[in-house]
């Protein structure tokens, strides 16, 4: 039922519209904010806009998450984060923007949700995951987020 939700998902002005077993189903902004707890507030980040982001800086965080910050980076794993910025970059990738594989490497994105996350900087996480469902729409094997 999930996969046709998504099959049947537009967008009509700011809410999601589906059909399944001939029942529309339509998420609007009450929705997001009663159901899931969600407000439309915060920064609206993006791949295109991670610089709206103030004091981000993805080595210097990224080595403030290790467990041993002295050693070399090459790329962002979790193998070696301290266990509460592992336990964020399992909610990122795997929950809020799961994806189809390499869960062990961090994108800038992941590292900036991770980073306003510990920050206590607001995010639109309406935004973030209308757009990963906007993904999910488009490509059929993108992994469907997690609605609370």
């Amino acid at each position: 039922m999930v996969r046709v939700f998504y099959t049947n998902l537009k967008f009509e002005g700011n809410n999601l519209v589906s059909h399944v077993n001939g029942v529309e189903m339509e998420i609007t902004h009450e929705v997001w904010a009663d159901v899931a707890g969600l407000k439309f507030s915060g920064l609206r980040i993006n791949k295109g806009n991670l610089g709206v982001v103030e004091d981000f800086n993805k080595i210097q965080f990224y080595k403030s998450c290790l467990k041993n910050n002295q050693s070399q980076v090459s790329t962002c794993s979790v193998g070696g984060l301290k266990l509460d910025e592992r336990w964020l970059a399992l909610i990122v990738t795997w929950i809020l923007t799961p994806r189809g594989s390499n869960h062990s490497v961090l994108t800038e994105e992941d590292l900036v949700y991770i980073f306003c996350i510990t920050k206590k900087v607001k995010i639109y996480w309406i935004h973030i995951i209308k757009e990963h469902m906007q993904k999910a729409m488009r490509l059929g094997d993108y992994p469907i987020p997690m609605l609370f």
